[in-house]
């Protein structure tokens, strides 16, 4: 079941949403989702990460300096939707 609370990745480009899914998926579990209505500077595609992933997430993101610099990351809690810094 999942969790109400998790982290989604916005992008700057559908190219970079494609790229950081192929990177990341290896590694740890990540799912394409609409990006939320909430967030407005977007593609439109996002992925969503569940919470216990996060340090991965963040560790795999410092390595990819374009993903990094074409992506936001927030946090999601609560119907809440929060800017995380990557």
């Amino acid at each position: 079941m999942r969790s109400e609370n998790y982290y989604t990745m916005a992008f700057d480009s559908t190219h970079f949403a494609v790229a950081a899914e192929k990177y990341i998926a290896p590694h740890i579990a990540v799912e394409v989702m609409p990006t939320l209505r909430k967030i407005t500077a977007s593609c439109g595609i996002s992925l969503r990460i569940e919470e216990k992933d996060i340090e991965k997430l963040k560790m795999l993101i410092a390595e990819n300096k374009p993903i990094a610099e074409n992506s936001a990351l927030y946090h999601v809690t609560g119907g809440q939707i929060k800017p995380e810094t990557l």
